[in-house]
């Protein structure tokens, strides 16, 4: 690189609050998660990719959430307390409503633990701890782009 390079010919880096290098998408999220940390780290993904998500902190309360209002897609922690994510997915199922996009999260990523996500109905898959780039190539295979203001 020349020192001597005229600045005006380096690209200006300018602040953004967008989505960074990650597209904005659109859609409305429940996150049942019961760690306050996790549902924290995960709501402040969901905001840089232009989501907004709601927290479900027990199986209970997802199961009576889903029929209240209308999901574009669920972020289910496989390990909660009292119903756990299996059987919290199962009884979604279970309401007969649309097929509405459930993606397990868990901190064991084995082969075993990814079978019985699907077995439970669980449509994919996102490891703990979830990074942004990951959550964001998942959702995009389930919620569309933002339109343009």
């Amino acid at each position: 690189m020349d020192l001597n390079t005229p600045a005006t010919s380096v690209p200006a880096v300018v602040p953004s609050t967008s989505a960074g290098p990650f597209e904005i998408l659109n859609g409305r999220v429940l996150v049942v998660e019961d760690d306050p940390l996790n549902q924290h780290l995960i709501l402040r993904m969901l905001e840089k990719h232009g989501l907004k998500g709601t927290v479900a902190d027990t199986g209970e309360a997802a199961i009576e959430m889903v029929q209240d209002r209308v999901w574009d897609v669920i972020l289910m922690d496989c390990q909660l307390p009292g119903i756990d994510g299996y059987d919290t997915t199962r009884a979604i199922r279970d309401l007969g409503m649309r097929r509405l996009p459930i993606v397990a999260l868990t901190a064991n990523s084995e082969t075993e633990v990814r079978v019985a996500c699907a077995n439970a109905g669980m449509d994919d898959f996102l490891a703990k701890p979830v990074r942004r780039a990951e959550l964001h190539a998942c959702l995009r295979k389930w919620l569309p782009p933002a339109k343009p203001a």
